[in-house]
């Protein structure tokens, strides 16, 4: 006689839930899902052939997290992105990501550091041959490993929890602008050599410098963005 598994159709349902989950968010952060995009339970429902409970769960999950808005007619959109939102989460990165970056210089052994060279030289051969993606990619890589070097638990869960903004806002500057993907493969180098010369205030002034250089790439972007967003609907 085989017996049932009793958690066989939750453990299905769940796994459904967070793959409609992670796929609706990674298209969010891509900007696949663009700002103030409708999103319908109906139409996803019919694109992953999935039911609508699932689904429903997952958008309520992206809810809680901001990355989607309800309207007061109740209707789900992406939400949208403002300078205020992006000067304040950056403005939080850039002290963490000094911290870290600092901690991590006075902690990194031998073999971190050619790990983070490994990083670096994948991040400006990206960007000399403008591969966008890759260079915001290995980007990430390293400052992960910058993460993982520090050691510093709540500087990293705050970052963390504000990661999925952060790559979405991110994506809008080097990825777009190829002349700011080259600035950050550069300011990434100029990094990594304060950390090789163990000059931990230098790797934080850098690091801060460099995330406040991503915000005002971020910044033109929106600005772009919202200006396209009126003249469209100018022109409706």
């Amino acid at each position: 006689m085989i017996m049932k598994n009793p958690f066989q159709h939750a453990n299905r349902r769940s796994s459904t839930k967070d793959f409609v989950y992670f796929e609706i968010k990674q298209r969010i952060i891509e900007g696949i899902l663009e700002p103030n995009e409708s999103i319908s339970e109906e139409n996803i429902a019919t694109e992953l052939n999935i039911s609508r409970t699932p689904i429903r769960e997952a958008l309520q999950r992206l809810e809680i997290e901001e990355l989607i808005t309800r309207l007061p007619n109740g209707r789900l959109q992406v939400s949208p992105i403002s300078i205020r939102e992006v000067e304040e989460i950056y403005n939080v990165r850039s002290l963490l990501e000094g911290l870290v970056a600092r901690e991590a210089t006075l902690k990194a052994n031998e073999n971190d550091l050619k790990k983070l060279n490994q990083f670096t030289q994948l991040i400006l051969e990206a960007s000399e041959n403008d591969i966008r993606d890759d260079v915001v990619f290995y980007g990430n890589e390293m400052h992960s490993y910058l993460y993982q070097i520090s050691g510093n638990k709540n500087a990293v869960k705050i970052l963390n929890q504000l990661n999925d903004h952060i790559s979405r806002y991110r994506r809008l500057g080097p990825t777009k602008n190829n002349e700011r993907s080259k600035k950050a493969a550069q300011e990434h180098m100029e990094i990594y050599e304060a950390l090789v010369k163990k000059d931990p205030e230098k790797v934080e002034m850098l690091m801060r410098a460099h995330i406040h250089n991503s915000l005002e790439a971020a910044i033109d972007s929106i600005k772009k963005h919202l200006q396209k967003s009126i003249e469209l609907e100018g022109n409706g």
